[in-house]
């Protein structure tokens, strides 16, 4: 057998992203993969709808190990730039082009955030959220609410199915504030957190999650936004989501520090409380 028939082609998608895309700098990793490839998509190397080439071609492409490059690809699923499809492999997403195009510094996660510090943004982001919902919400988007909590009273023992209307409760809120910016951050922050708020999901808080949403609900629907606020703060917090320190979940916010020191990797070793 002749050398070049022992040989696998290399995909189409490769040859391209050989020509535009280098060996990758060690420092900021994950971050610097991300950038070459926004360089990449957002110059038409790699087209929506494109498999991207396998892990190993990619890898050895950019020198870096598969380890690096599945969190790269990671932190480009989670924002929605890439479609991972079991047993197939990972697609540029439609949206792709329109979602690096926004500003970096809201492309997350690329830093090393640590579990405690999404959770405290999504706090922030959801109290404002049901503030607004409670003065902009449609009879549909509170209908979409209440369907959301009687689907939760059947699931109360299938804790994913659970989460999963779990989830989709606090989209219909962001949708009901009529900022789209609240949507696409706290689905965004969902998809990162969503790791930590199955392993932490227990079925003897169900009862308890759904009489908060309960009150939360009460309050948009009663055009109340202080209550809406002050009820969504009580049901998001950090002790209650995430008490399992076996499980794995960074728990501890940063100290204060300057945002742009990239090179600063370490975390403070204070708790964050409510």
């Amino acid at each position: 057998m002749k050398e070049n028939q022992r040989k696998p082609a290399k995909s189409t998608a490769l040859i391209r992203l050989a020509k535009e895309m280098g060996p990758i700098k060690a420092e900021d990793l994950t971050e610097n993969v991300v950038r070459q490839f926004k360089a990449c998509i957002l110059r038409g190397v790699i087209k929506p709808g494109e498999r991207l080439p396998p892990e190993r071609e990619l890898a050895a492409l950019l020198n870096i190990s598969r380890g690096s490059l599945r969190r790269a690809l990671m932190a480009l699923q989670i924002m929605g730039v890439l479609n991972v499809v079991h047993g197939s492999g990972a697609y540029l997403a439609e949206a792709a082009g329109a979602i690096l195009s926004d500003p970096e510094d809201l492309l997350v996660p690329l830093r090393g955030h640590s579990f405690a510090e999404m959770y405290e943004a999504r706090r922030a982001m959801e109290a404002e959220s049901a503030a607004c919902a409670a003065l902009r919400a449609t009879d549909g988007d509170i209908e979409k609410m209440h369907a959301e909590i009687k689907a939760m009273k059947t699931l109360l023992i299938n804790t994913r199915q659970f989460v999963n209307r779990d989830k989709a409760f606090h989209h219909h809120i962001a949708v009901a504030s009529g900022n789209v910016v609240f949507i696409w951050f706290i689905d965004l922050l969902q998809k990162v957190l969503a790791k930590g708020q199955l392993v932490h999901a227990r079925s003897d808080q169900t009862r308890i999650v759904i009489s908060e949403h309960e009150r939360i609900l009460e309050a948009i629907q009663t055009r109340d936004p202080d209550t809406a606020r002050a009820q969504m703060l009580a049901h998001l917090t950090l002790s209650k989501a995430y008490t399992n320190s076996e499980a794995g979940i960074e728990l501890r916010v940063s100290p204060v520090r300057q945002w742009k020191s990239r090179k600063e990797t370490s975390r403070g070793d204070a708790p964050f409380r409510d």
